[in-house]
């Protein structure tokens, strides 16, 4: 039977029909929620009657509103039953309900429907994952020993020696004090572990800035954990969130080195004091290369024999090998008051003795050679009251006067960077590359004036039978 066209009806381009009421004022839509053209149709024929009815009565030409027409399309998709992919069309409720029943008796007598190739795929999907997800959840994870140890190996090539044996004890303390010296799997470990650590951290006084040093290790420890798949019982950083101090605090909170006074360099360099004091050849000269080099203590303390080198031009200079950073790799020329110290002498002395390092009779502690040097120059200076209990005065504060003083002295920023071992403006390294190679800044460290008695320091051979006794070598 040939179906008929109602007027106004239109298909979207989803295939649901809509009833459209157009005139020269407005342009109506409405859906009729429906694809079956035979619904539509009804519908449609419904509201075209009801439209004509109305200009009729009206004797006007003004169309009604759609929202006018009492219609419930919720009605007519009531009587809509779908059955195995196929929809049966109800004509009103009595049928709609002979049909339920027709159904229902269909259900019992027809074989059950096998699913289709797309749906077996997926149920066999979701049971892979399901398997997959309870296979991670079960899996054994390493040790936390284990991890730590293969963490501290890959350290060793990225921080500086100092800085792996910081993490080493923080990281033993949080065994100690925040596992209670057990060694869990790293998948056992959670945040409350982290919470209940710092807790304890807390109650025994620790300073701030002291429990976020431990805590960054931990961060740094997870971070290595994450990124090797040896922690998956979460993918982000346990530690996150659980600082004490924000990172302006800890800057804020950060005690800065303060420099000597030209009156206390006076008193630390007395001739007779100093030498009756800094009996050892790094006790001696250690001081004297800080504050004419401003050298740290570490890149003191490390010196060998063939880092003190003579470039073609004739200037001798220091080449740090090692440093905190990677500017501080650097060569550092010997300023004439060294040299009138009899530094070289010394230096001569040393090799021609067949040692490595000018300072052959330290050992290596705690990542560096200048243990025994910080004690005896803070005794030192507490002996001569240069050092008050509230100051923050130490070797370091000779890198402070060497800085000071050369920004005084009218010395560019980027020279003296080259100097001390600072990092330069963007870009700068690459240019002035050639100053890292001397002899530009002999110069900058021939203008460092102390209040030293060059004549009462010049070395006279003091440590000949020192450097003479190779049992006392360290190495």
């Amino acid at each position: 039977m040939p179906q008929i066209k109602a007027p106004r009806l239109y298909l979207n381009r989803c295939g649901v029909y809509y009833f459209r009421l157009k005139t020269k004022d407005k342009d109506r839509k409405v859906s009729l929620r429906t694809k079956c053209p035979v619904t539509a149709n009804i519908v449609a024929l419904q509201l075209n009657a009801v439209i004509e009815r109305g200009r009729a009565m009206n004797n006007k030409s003004n169309n009604p509103d759609i929202g006018d027409f009492n219609f419930n399309l919720d009605d007519i998709h009531k009587y809509e039953i779908e059955f195995r992919g196929a929809k049966i069309k109800a004509d009103g409720p009595e049928d709609h309900a002979r049909a339920m029943d027709a159904l229902k008796q269909m259900e019992a007598v027809l074989p059950q429907e096998e699913p289709t190739t797309t749906q077996q795929r997926a149920k066999a999907e979701q049971q892979i994952l399901a398997e997959v997800v309870a296979q991670a959840q079960q899996r054994q994870s390493p040790k936390v020993s284990k991890v730590a140890a293969e963490w501290i190996v890959e350290r060793r090539l990225k921080n500086s020696a100092r800085t792996v044996d910081a993490k080493e004890y923080h990281f033993k303390d949080f065994i100690e004090v925040g596992l209670k010296g057990s060694d869990p799997q790293v998948n056992e470990l959670d945040k409350a572990d982290i919470v209940a650590y710092k807790s304890a951290l807390l109650k025994s006084g620790q300073a701030g800035k002291t429990i976020d040093n431990k805590l960054m290790t931990l961060t740094d420890f997870f971070k290595y954990a994450l990124n090797q798949g040896a922690y998956t019982r979460h993918t982000s950083n346990p530690v996150t969130g659980l600082y004490v101090l924000t990172k302006k605090e800890r800057i804020e909170k950060t005690e800065s080195y303060e420099p000597f006074a030209k009156d206390e360099l006076a008193v630390l360099f007395e001739p007779s004091a100093y030498k009756a004091a800094m009996k050892a050849p790094d006790l001696y000269w250690g001081p004297l290369i800080g504050i004419y080099t401003g050298m740290r203590i570490s890149e003191v303390a490390q010196i060998r024999c063939e880092d003190v080198i003579q470039a073609e031009n004739g200037v001798h200079y220091i080449y740090v090998y090692q440093s905190k950073t990677a500017n501080g790799i650097r060569k550092v020329p010997i300023c004439d008051a060294l040299l009138q110290l009899g530094f070289l002498d010394y230096v001569e002395e040393v090799r021609q003795a067949g040692a490595k390092r000018i300072f052959p009779h330290r050992s290596f502690v705690n990542g560096s050679y200048s243990k025994r040097l910080s004690e005896e120059l803070l005794k030192y200076l507490k002996t001569r009251k240069i050092k008050k209990t509230d100051d923050h005065k130490s070797f370091h504060s000779f890198r402070v006067n060497v800085i000071t003083q050369l920004a005084n002295n009218g010395i560019s920023a980027t020279l003296a960077s080259r100097v001390v071992g600072h990092g330069t403006e963007k870009g700068m390294d690459v240019h002035l590359g050639y100053v890292r190679d001397l002899p530009d800044l002999k110069n900058v460290v021939d203008s460092l004036v102390w209040p030293i008695d060059f004549h009462g320091l010049r070395y006279q051979g003091e440590f000949g039978s020192f450097i003479a006794n190779k049992k006392k070598w360290a190495d």
